[in-house]
């Protein structure tokens, strides 16, 4: 699959960030929310969805908003297109009435004109002709594909608001365009951690979020990804299952991160994996067994992958990653 590596940004893309024009010169309401029975006003989707219909971006299917449909390729192409239209004041074509052309036909038009007048290498990325390809149901990838596409030469609207690199990242390592919608505060990941998750599929509640941010600078998102390194060094990913009652790896190496910051504090300089406590047991015993404990586990519970897990090998990884060891304070969170 083609990657945004392909796609070199604009001068102007990667300029100190300029103020964005204000959104009620892009956007403004062209509509009054009819309100859905599948949307509540305490959900957390239901002012981006009120918004989007306001705006006349995002409207509902013939049953109701489906906060819940995973998103298809051509509607990701009709919310790309009418993001376009708002920032760029060239209005798309209306539809040819021709049945034989799909509903889509005339977004993808528009898409590819502008992705032709502007030489952008996003048109190279989308399979615009493959139609059971392209009409499947779209990754996060292909969705911002097209949130870019919709952006592309209208640099102005967006800023930075972030500060994200790419080693704040745990899966994004070589896409400039991604790295930039997060720190246009449009992307946050899809956890703490700021994981984008590229092949996942996503909701349209999912991207009624990413186009209100796109349109509405106030509503972008501030973020500091939290720190991925633990992962790292335990070459696990927080959600892997380490029990078979569901504990996953973001709550057990803060289990294990706490123990060791326990007896570190304890032994100070002393601190050694084999030093034999009173008990006769080694810190290592007692690294394991508070670890557990502290999730109320036993080893017989573990996954595959708690068994193949190492406390000093991923110790040892994690001091290299950081130059640290665990202060007291240090291991409540990963």
């Amino acid at each position: 699959m083609k990657r945004f590596s392909a796609f070199l940004l604009s001068a102007a893309l990667l300029l100190s960030p300029a103020l964005a024009v204000g959104a009620e010169e892009k956007f403004p309401p062209v509509k009054e929310y009819p309100g859905y029975a599948d949307v509540k006003e305490a959900d957390w989707f239901y002012d981006n969805a009120k918004l989007c219909y306001e705006i006349g971006i995002m409207t509902g299917t013939d049953i109701g908003f489906e906060p819940n449909k995973t998103l298809t390729g051509p509607e990701c192409a009709a919310l790309a297109a009418r993001l376009r239209e708002g920032l760029t004041g060239k209005a798309i074509p209306a539809p040819v009435p021709d049945p034989s052309l799909p509903w889509y036909q005339h977004y993808v038009d528009y898409l590819q004109d502008a992705a032709q007048e502007s030489g952008s290498s996003l048109y190279g990325i989308i399979k615009w002709y493959d139609l059971e390809e392209f009409e499947k149901p779209a990754t996060r990838y292909d969705f911002l594909v097209f949130m870019a596409l919709a952006a592309d030469g209208n640099w102005d609207y967006f800023s930075d608001i972030n500060t994200i690199t790419y080693e704040d990242l745990p899966d994004v390592k070589d896409d400039n365009v991604i790295l930039q919608f997060y720190n246009w505060g449009i992307l946050t990941g899809t956890d703490q951690y700021g994981t984008f998750a590229s092949d996942k599929t996503l909701t349209r509640a999912e991207a009624a979020a990413m186009v209100a941010r796109m349109a509405t600078p106030n509503l972008r998102k501030t973020f500091v990804p939290a720190d991925y390194t633990p992962f790292t060094a335990a070459y696990l990913t927080p959600d892997t299952v380490m029990f078979d009652n569901g504990l996953t790896a973001e709550e057990y190496l803060i289990a294990v991160n706490n123990a060791i910051s326990a007896w570190e504090g304890a032994l100070g300089e002393d601190f050694n994996w084999h030093y034999v406590w009173t008990d006769g047991k080694s810190v290592l015993d007692h690294v394991k067994e508070d670890s557990l404990s502290a999730l109320g586990v036993t080893g017989k519970q573990g996954t595959g992958a708690y068994k193949d897990f190492d406390v000093q090998v991923y110790y040892s990884r994690l001091i290299s990653l950081t130059g640290e060891t665990l202060a007291p304070d240090q291991g409540t969170s990963v």
